[in-house]
């Protein structure tokens, strides 16, 4: 082979052995103990070879993931390794000339004695090959296997670590994947659930749509009104191509106005709330107060409460939306006049799928607001209202500025 098409072959094998290292160590920190990486480590041992026996060459092998032979650290031009190769080297019971050895890409490249690292269980975990010595070419002399001998037991623990290390980072992002691809199956649910609300608005403004196409308000509300809510569906659809997806870097958090999301969701339930001989009370009368959380994530907590505090409220009563500046941050609270919350099942009520209302599908809607809450650094508690009935409590970090 001649020079150009050994240094293009060469090329192509590190970027695929580059590649394939990426594949064996997940992350920044997956493998820090010991000192470093695996790559670190042996990076940093064959330097210290090279400076030791003044050769300009030195490669370690390793096997990826997907078993095949890879170089994962390099000085100088190296021919990547085969799998065979690799396996012979692996089995040597030390350092050796490779003049013996079944080593025909190693020779080629002009590597000269191999030796081994294997952990404290027997296995291979890398092999380190080094090029002649600063004397030149000729029988590896003792000093270079003296030398590979004692880098290879230096390896031998800090890079068992690292490998174990590799191995739980790898285990760890397996298991995330499979949490997230379990946990899709309740959110399809969840989905379902939040997509009814907007589909109910869109319904109750059709149904109102006949007697009062002629006025141009009601038509440009309800034009608003369907594209915002269809909007929504589209991003709650989404959420769950998100969830599907290794997580990715938090967003700068949004601002969500307190009154203004109230006004929005009275406005939105007013025409069934009528229908239930229910009163919505607003009270909310700083216009600038605003969560860290995004607007849509509001929103659909305070929907959540307020289409409950319906549901439990009876004809005659009255739904109170309350917000204010609380210590640390601000404040939600949807009050209703129903029969309230026994205090044994104020926390239960937060579980997914467990509803006081047996007769009816859902049991999501508080724990999907329990847990938007939460990720916001907020909490969402029950408590019980004077008079009687159920105030839910929404506490947030207020929005910077």
């Amino acid at each position: 082979m001649d020079e150009g098409r050994r240094r293009s072959d060469t090329a192509s094998a590190s970027r695929a052995a580059t590649r394939r290292r990426r594949r064996l160590a997940p992350g920044k920190g997956a493998a820090r103990g010991a000192g470093g990486d695996a790559q670190s480590l042996l990076t940093h041992a064959l330097d210290g070879l090279c400076r030791e026996l003044r050769c300009d060459r030195a490669v370690a092998w390793a096997r990826g993931l997907d078993g095949g032979a890879i170089a994962l650290a390099a000085k100088g031009e190296v021919a990547p390794p085969s799998d065979a190769e690799f396996a012979a080297l692996a089995a040597l019971e030390g350092p050796s000339d490779l003049a013996g050895a079944a080593a025909p890409r190693a020779r080629a490249s002009g590597l000269a004695a191999a030796a081994p690292v294997r952990g404290s269980s027997g296995a291979t975990l890398a092999v380190l090959l080094v090029g002649p010595d600063g004397e030149g070419a000729g029988p590896v002399r003792p000093r270079t296997l003296a030398a590979l001998a004692a880098a290879a037991e230096r390896l031998a623990g800090p890079l068992a670590a690292a490998a174990g290390e590799e191995r739980l980072a790898r285990l760890d992002g397996e298991v995330r994947r499979l949490d997230r691809l379990a946990s899709l199956g309740e959110l399809v649910a969840e989905i379902v659930h939040e997509i009814r609300n907007p589909l109910v608005s869109v319904k109750t403004f059709l149904q109102l749509l006949p007697e009062r196409a002629g006025e141009p308000e009601f038509r440009e509300r309800f034009r608003e009104l369907a594209s915002e809510e269809l909007r929504r569906i589209e991003r709650l659809i989404d959420l769950v191509l998100a969830h599907a997806r290794p997580a990715q870097a938090p967003r700068e958090l949004d601002q969500a106005p307190l009154a203004a999301s109230c006004e929005s969701v009275a406005q939105l339930v007013a025409h069934r709330a009528a229908d239930l001989g229910v009163k919505l009370s607003v009270d909310a009368p700083d216009a600038e107060l605003a969560a860290a959380l995004a607007p849509d994530a509001l929103r659909q907590i305070v929907l959540n409460l307020v289409l409950n505090a319906l549901d439990v409220t009876p004809r005659g009563g009255c739904v109170r939306l309350a917000a204010r500046a609380a210590e640390g941050g601000v404040e939600l609270r949807v009050e209703d006049q129903g029969p309230g919350i026994a205090p044994a099942l104020r926390e239960r009520v937060f579980e997914p799928f467990y509803s006081t209302k047996p007769a009816a599908p859902g049991g999501l809607g508080l724990s999907i607001s329990r847990r938007i809450a939460e990720e916001a650094g907020g909490t969402l508690e029950v408590e019980e209202r004077p008079g009687g009935g159920s105030s839910f409590a929404l506490r947030l970090p207020a929005a910077p500025g």
